[in-house]
């Protein structure tokens, strides 16, 4: 492996582009228009169209900017304090992190470097502080994620995050790692055949494998809906796990997003729905006040209240999922123990939601972000 000096133009990503959409769609396309490197304008198109939803049309431009290049400057200040080089695979948000929206401002060079299994792709890498993983656990990605993993170790930079650490983050194995520890509660998760659903009792929740944000996720309660959910999905493979009534004396659901950076626990959001399928978005925070309200007394009191109840369970979820960044959804049961829906090094975490809506939510954010900016100062200054 050469390390060398790479000198890259910026690539505006995600968290450039979103401010602009819709409303500057089309001057969006058409600076990108005026872009001579092919690599370049492909790589700029699928951001441009990853973030209009437009997902699998935007995988098709990307595999045209990989034909052209590997490498992508997503983020580029003009004296960066550090030059972190994030290992990525062909993928959308669900399958690389987003990190662009977690240095964004943060004086951090960020490089994607993506692994397309050809094997002369590692000969020349750019040269860098730190490296981090941020390929996502899935079946597509196994073979990527282990080709990264025989790199890793060898690797002449500090590297973050770890490829058998991510496999264990795969729904089924993250129940088995984490079953045991005190004042945790999990979905019992199983991967099962098309073939064999049938034979599980009733009720669980089903979803098909390697998806994201409730895609294919329902609550299966009779034979009639199983079968009508069957015929609807043609999957090979699901996973299957039984149903934990989250919901408090309300009957709203709660879901909490906290990061694991350095294994320290920093708080995201707190959502607050009306259905058992909690996510931020529909659970129409900008319009309620009263969520907003609890979710910024969440905030002020995440150290103070929440920690002190279930810190330790952090500080064990952290040491056995063994991530330098990792994003957890979780909740609460009715009696108040810890529940752990999911563990993902690609999860989105962000600052656009409206200052002026959320208030409270920038400096909760920055907390974050900076502490992510000190693992890499930390990994960086351990190996001098």
């Amino acid at each position: 492996m050469e390390l060398y000096e790479a000198e890259l133009p910026l690539i505006l990503a995600s968290r450039g582009i979103h401010p602009r959409l819709p409303d500057d769609f089309s001057n969006l396309m058409a600076e990108i228009e005026t872009e001579e490197d092919l690599g370049n304008k492909f790589m700029r198109m699928f951001f441009v169209l990853q973030s209009c939803g437009m997902d699998e049309f935007a995988q098709e431009i990307q595999h045209k900017a990989l034909a052209h290049r590997h490498v992508f400057r997503l983020l580029k200040p003009a004296n960066p304090a550090i030059r972190l080089l994030a290992i990525v695979g062909p993928g959308n948000m669900a399958d690389n992190a987003p990190l662009d929206f977690v240095l964004f401002n943060q004086n951090v060079q960020l490089d994607f470097f993506y692994v397309t299994g050809m094997p002369d792709v590692w000969d020349r890498v750019p040269d860098h502080d730190v490296a981090i993983l941020g390929l996502s656990e899935s079946a597509k990605n196994t073979a990527l994620l282990l080709e990264i993993e025989s790199q890793r170790k060898n690797w002449p930079r500090p590297f973050l995050n770890n490829t058998p650490s991510v496999m264990n983050c795969a729904r089924d194995k993250l129940y088995q790692l984490l079953k045991d520890i005190p004042g945790l509660v999990q979905p019992k998760n199983k991967k099962l055949a098309h073939a064999d659903v049938h034979a599980e009792p009733l009720p669980f929740l089903i979803r098909p494998i390697d998806t994201h944000a409730g895609d294919g996720f329902e609550k299966i309660e009779t034979a009639t809906s199983l079968d009508r959910y069957l015929s609807e999905n043609h999957e090979p493979y699901y996973y299957v796990s039984d149903y934990i009534d989250c919901s408090k004396e309300d009957g709203l659901f709660r879901k909490f997003r906290i990061a694991l950076i350095d294994k320290k626990p920093y708080v995201c959001h707190l959502a607050i729905s009306e259905h058992w399928i909690v996510h931020y978005l529909s659970a129409r925070m900008d319009i309620e006040p009263a969520k907003r309200d609890e979710e910024e007394k969440f905030f002020q009191e995440f150290e103070s209240v929440f920690l002190q109840k279930h810190g330790a369970c952090f500080a064990h979820i952290a040491e056995k999922i063994n991530l330098d960044y990792v994003i957890l959804d979780c909740a609460e049961t009715k009696d108040g123990k810890l529940v752990l829906f999911e563990a993902d090094n690609a999860a989105w975490i962000h600052d656009l939601d409206s200052p002026e809506v959320y208030p409270y939510k920038q400096a909760t954010m920055a907390h974050a972000f900076s502490a992510f900016t000190r693992m890499l100062q930390k990994a960086v200054t351990s190996r001098k």
